[in-house]
């Protein structure tokens, strides 16, 4: 009986989760029709790191997916609520890390915007929980090397993603303050951690 319920319940969940993308995809538009990432510069970052590939005046070479509603918006919680259901049906671990990418990039552009329109707070926890999701794409990856799956063009695409993400948060430093500078530079340090892994895992 209980297995009954929790079945009839994850199928409403589900269709809740499809009915209400339909609205998500139309508020999304209205609200943030011309959201796009613009190019910034990330000297500060690529010092403190060290690492060489990002050049100055050099936008890096990634598309950063776009990120629909922002988590200020009122229909936010389900669109939470159909990407943890999307990898929760999920089984394939390359697959899910590719998921896991997906939503990383899509809140570092959220996070960006909310900075960007003065909502400091909520944006550099989005920042935040982008590059925690960047680091579960790799611990992904990780499971898929373990089973055998041929995971080269995802580390490629990965390492990239590292480098626009690093990009992005460098660029914001000047609009933070003081006080948020430690949180995105712990941020930062995920991001390069990420970065290390998926070359350890390409040079193997």
């Amino acid at each position: 009986m209980l297995k009954k319920s929790l079945t009839t319940l994850m199928a409403l969940i589900f269709a809740t989760g499809i009915l209400a993308t339909s609205v998500l995809r139309t508020s999304a538009q209205t609200s943030s029709e011309n959201y796009k990432i613009s190019p910034v510069i990330s000297d500060e970052i690529a010092s403190e790191s060290g690492q060489e590939d990002l050049q100055e005046n050099k936008e890096v070479d990634y598309f950063l997916a776009y990120p629909g509603i922002l988590p200020d918006h009122f229909l936010y919680s389900l669109k939470m609520i159909r990407d943890r259901i999307r990898l929760w049906l999920t089984v394939d671990p390359l697959k899910k890390a590719d998921l896991f990418l997906l939503y990383a990039d899509k809140r570092l552009g959220a996070g960006k915007a909310l900075v960007e329109g003065n909502k400091i707070d909520l944006g550099v926890s989005t920042l935040t929980k982008a590059e925690k999701y960047l680091e579960q794409a790799i611990g992904q990856a990780e499971v898929a090397i373990n089973k055998g799956k041929d995971t080269k063009d995802f580390l490629g695409k990965i390492e990239q993603a590292s480098l626009k993400h690093e990009e992005v948060l460098s660029g914001l430093q000047n609009r933070i303050g003081q006080d948020f500078q430690p949180t995105i530079n712990q941020a930062a340090s995920y991001t390069k951690q990420v970065r290390e892994r998926a070359r350890q895992f390409l040079n193997q």
